[in-house]
C-alpha cells in the first residue's frame, strides 16, 4: 500500500514505514519530492489512526501552502472538504464509478453515510436518478456536501442532504416523506453494528442493497451468513447475489462490497 494518500492539492503521508517512525528530515525529504512531482501544493502527516464517530484524522502540516481544505477533482466531479474534519478515501474513486453504472434513471437511491456528498454527485453525474437521498452524521460534511452540490451544479431538488444519524433519520416521518427506495448504499464505515436494520426499513421487495463490510477472507462466507440471518431476525429476506472486494485494508482483509437484493 502506498505510503501516501492524494487528496487534489494535498498529499497526506503516513508517519510510519516499515513498522518504525519516520524522522522529521525523512518527512521533509518525501515532501519536498511530492512538492516537485506532482501538481500538490500542501503536504500534511497522517498523525495517529483514524478516530471517533466522524473517523478523523489529525493532520500535521509538513511542507508547502498551509491549508487544510482539499480542491479533489473525481469522475468529472469537483469536491471541496476539510481533511481534519471529513472522513475521505481517494482509493475508492473506481469503486464509486463502479456504483454509479448500477443506477437506473429511473432508480429513487438512498445514501447511508454519506460524507460530503461524492457517491450521490457521481451517482448524478453518470444517470441522473430521480432522486437521490444522502444521510451524513457529520456536520462539517454536510456543510461541504451542499457546497459541493453547487461546485457540481446539480439541480435544486435532485439530491437532498439529511444530517444525523441514520438510526434516528430513517423513522416514520423520513419514509412517509420519501417512500422505499430502489437503491440503498450503505457505503459504510468499519463499525461493529451493521445498520443493517436502517437499510432494510428503507427497502421494498426488489430493492438493490449496495452494503460494505470489513472482515479478513477466510470470515467472508460468515459475514454473508450472518446478514441473512440478521435480516430474518427483522422478519426480511435477502439474496445475497455477489460479494467483490473493494479495499484491501490489510493482509487478506478487506472491504467487501455485497451485493444484496431485498425479497421481502
Amino acid at each position: 500500500m502506498s505510503d501516501y494518500d492524494i487528496l487534489g492539492n494535498i498529499a497526506i503521508i503516513k508517519s510510519e514505514r516499515d513498522g518504525r517512525l519516520k524522522t522529521r528530515p525523512e518527512k521533509i525529504l518525501e515532501a519536498k519530492k511530492l512538492l516537485e512531482r506532482t501538481s500538490i501544493t500542501t503536504v500534511l502527516e497522517k498523525a495517529g489512526d483514524v478516530s471517533g464517530r466522524l473517523r478523523t484524522i489529525k493532520p500535521k502540516y509538513i511542507a508547502g501552502k498551509r491549508t487544510l481544505i482539499s480542491e479533489y477533482r473525481e469522475n468529472n466531479s469537483l469536491f471541496n472538504f476539510d481533511v481534519s474534519t471529513c472522513y475521505f478515501s481517494p482509493r475508492l474513486a473506481n469503486e464509486r464509478q463502479l456504483i454509479s453504472e448500477k443506477i437506473k434513471s429511473s432508480d429513487k437511491v438512498l445514501v447511508m453515510f454519506a460524507g460530503v456528498g461524492v457517491y450521490p454527485i457521481v451517482i448524478y453525474k453518470y444517470k441522473k436518478p430521480e432522486k437521490i437521498v444522502g444521510i451524513e452524521l457529520g456536520r462539517d460534511c454536510c456543510k461541504y456536501f451542499s457546497k459541493n452540490l453547487k461546485l457540481n451544479k446539480i439541480p435544486e431538488g435532485k439530491i437532498d442532504v439529511i444530517q444525523g444519524d441514520v438510526k434516528k433519520k430513517i423513522n416514520s416521518d423520513f419514509l412517509k416523506k420519501y417512500g422505499k427506495f430502489d437503491v440503498v448504499i450503505m457505503a459504510r464505515p468499519n463499525l461493529l453494528d451493521t445498520f443493517l436494520k436502517c437499510g432494510l426499513d428503507s427497502s421494498r421487495s426488489g430493492t438493490r442493497l449496495y452494503y460494505y463490510g470489513f472482515c479478513k477472507d477466510d470470515e467472508l462466507e460468515q459475514v454473508l451468513f450472518d446478514l441473512k440471518k440478521e435480516a430474518a431476525g427483522f422478519n426480511r429476506k435477502i439474496k445475497i447475489i455477489k460479494a467483490v472486494p473493494a479495499g484491501e485494508i490489510a493482509p487478506y482483509k478487506h472491504r467487501y462490497r455485497i451485493e444484496i437484493e431485498v425479497l421481502d
